[in-house]
This record gives C-alpha cells, structure tokens and sequence, in this order.
C-alpha cells in the first residue's frame, strides 16, 4: 500500500509581535465539517490523544496534516485529517478556540476526572509557582524576539534603497505568467495560513519535507535581508484570483509577511531559504532575491553584518528561554501525571479515534 501523504506546519509562532496564531485559518476550513477540540490543563493527555489519532489515520491510509506546537515541537497541537473532513485541535491557551455550534461542527473532548484531587489540591502552591516561572521566560522570549524584529528591520531599512524591489515584482509578474493558468468563471481559491517555519526549543525550524510532499517543481529564494515577501505576495494574490488553492505560510518572526507558498492543485511551490534555514533539495529554480548594488553594499557591509550578528544572537537567546520554558512545562506534566487515570485516557483516545476517523457517535 502506498504510504499516505503526511505533512506538518505550524499554528502558532513566537513572533517578533508576541505569541501569533492562525489557528482560526485551519479550523473554519470549509473541507472539514467535524472539528475536536481538547481542553484541559498540562499532562492531561492531550497531544497524546491527538498522536494517537495520526497514528490511527496513517495506519488506515488516510493523509493527515499535522500541526506541531512551536513551544515544543515533539508535541501535537492538532491534526486535520481531509478524507474524514475532521480534526483534532489543542484548544488551550495561548490558542483558545471556541466552536461557534458545537454538537453540530464538532465537539469539546475533556480529560477524564482525576484520581487523586486531593492529593493534587496539595501541590497548588507548586504549580503556581511553577506557572509565575512559566509566565517570566515567555515575557522574555518576546522581549528577544521583538529586539530582534527591530533589529532585523533596521538593517533592511539600510539596504533597501540599494536593491532593486521593482525588480522582484516585475519578476513576480512574469512568473505567474508563465506557472499560473486562469480558467474563466473559476471561483476564487482559499487562503490556508500556515507557519512552515518556526522559533522553537529545538532552534529555528523549517518544514522543508512538507512542500516535497506537496509539489515537485519547487522555486528556491535565497533571501539574506527578508524581502521575499515583496515577491511572494503578488504571487499569491494571483494564484487565489485564479482560483488555486494555496498554504501561505508566514514568517515566525514577521507574522505578517510571507515566507513560502504551496500550491498543491500545480504541484508549486516557493520556499525561502535565509540565514537560519535553507532548502537542500535541488530545485526547479533558484532565484536570488538579496541582489543589490554591489559598491553601495560594500559601503554598508560591515554594518550590516553587525546588525545579523546582533539579531542572530537574540533569536539564539530567545531559543534558549524557549528550552526553559519547556523544561518547567515538563514540571509541571510530571507533577499531574501521578494523577492521571491513564486507562480512561485510553478510552477518550479511541473514542475520539472512532468519531473523528469512522464517523462513529462520540461519547
């Protein structure tokens, strides 16, 4: 049996502007009619579930899309699943998702009772202080990472008048000419926001694979100074008034700027490759959008060096406060897992698996 087509992105990011989400994109996707949403404090067996229920959807055949949290990359904050026209979504903070009719799109999944309140009751004072902890690192991750945006910003500034960004929208133009085919009356296409790149504990991660699974002819942007978006973004007005469907997927950083585009429906798709992530397939085309006035860049070389430098290093600092707040996340996993009712943990998982895959009643 072929191995079904399994790919991952991002929800949520640590941006340059707090904690970003387009959570809101994935779950009012029109394909999916059947949306399950966990709720429930830390260790209570959500990403488990959802795990579960890929494992379970992979072993059926059935492709899955698969959002990792960006806090943690090991762990799931959900997973569509377009052949059952269902997901599974984490629905805590910092991503609260509420259904507008539920029962009719979907469902809350909450975790089973606790063995043991008391004995948890016992350990408030702990978990507090654990969270004010948790609350402090994720104050200074955006602390970094908003230094860091305006850090990255300021060498942009110095270097756009010296690259010519006419010239990336004119490049633009004649891609969609030449990849991009308009159909009369053909109704325009949907907008799925993503993040296939992220500010994580593991470093600054890209989901590269996901857009080899998802296209063969793959544009390769070599972007050292952050202007793809300047590209991107006619290319993709275009391809949704020529009614493609398309993953535009933003910058973690710069959550209101393009990074990549997939358009699965012509098997496209264009990836940023800059100073912290870079693709290693071999692409259809590789085209460089840091081209500039070599003698002014000469002039502004060393300036601009220093300001990477500089933005590097808080981006490096903010992943290190990311890896702290996982470690106190992991604190507080392990002092509810004692009390946890694993077996009936088991039984919402398949209960979930037989709703949300087979179309069986959730109870």
């Amino acid at each position: 049996m072929q191995q079904p087509i399994s790919t991952r992105f991002f929800l949520g990011a640590n941006s340059s502007q707090g904690f970003a989400s387009v959570f809101d994109s994935a779950v009012r996707d029109p394909a999916i009619r059947q949306n399950y949403i966990f709720k429930g404090g830390p260790g209570c067996g959500k990403s488990t579930a959802m795990k579960k229920t890929v494992a379970a959807a992979l072993e059926q055949g059935q492709p899955c899309e698969i959002i990792h949290c960006s806090s943690d990359p090991d762990s799931l904050d959900g997973a569509l699943f377009p052949q059952s026209a269902a997901a599974v979504y984490d629905g805590t903070a910092p991503h609260t998702i509420e259904l507008a009719f539920p029962g009719a799109e979907g469902a809350y999944v909450s975790p089973p009772p606790f063995l043991d309140r008391e004995g948890l009751a016992d350990k408030d004072e702990e978990l507090r202080q654990i969270n004010r902890r948790l609350a402090g690192r994720y104050r200074q991750v955006f602390r970094l990472t908003a230094a860091a945006g305006k850090v990255h910003d300021s060498a942009a500034a110095k270097l756009a008048p010296i690259c010519d960004l006419d010239r990336l929208e004119k490049r633009a133009a004649g891609i969609v000419s030449r990849e991009i085919p308009r159909e009369k009356g053909k109704a325009p296409g949907l907008e799925k926001k993503r993040f296939l790149s992220g500010i994580t504990p593991k470093g600054l991660l890209c989901f590269y694979d996901t857009v080899e699974a998802l296209a063969q002819q793959i544009y390769d942007l070599r972007d050292p100074y952050g202007f793809g978006h300047v590209l991107l973004a006619p290319i993709l007005s275009a391809a949704l008034a020529a009614g493609q469907d398309v993953y535009a997927c933003y910058s973690p950083l710069f959550p209101d700027r393009l990074e990549h585009l997939i358009l699965p429906g012509l098997s496209l798709a264009f990836v940023t490759s800059n100073g912290y992530y870079a693709y290693q397939g071999q692409p259809y085309r590789r085209i460089n959008i840091g081209a500039a006035d070599r003698e002014a860049l000469r002039l502004l070389r060393g300036e601009v060096r220093l300001l990477s430098k500089i933005e590097q290093s808080l981006l490096e600092d903010a992943v290190e406060e990311l890896r702290g707040t996982k470690g106190l996340h992991d604190q507080l996993e392990a002092l509810y897992r004692p009390h946890l009712d694993f077996s009936a943990l088991d039984q919402m998982s398949g209960d979930v698996i037989a709703q949300a895959l087979n179309g069986r009643a959730y109870s």
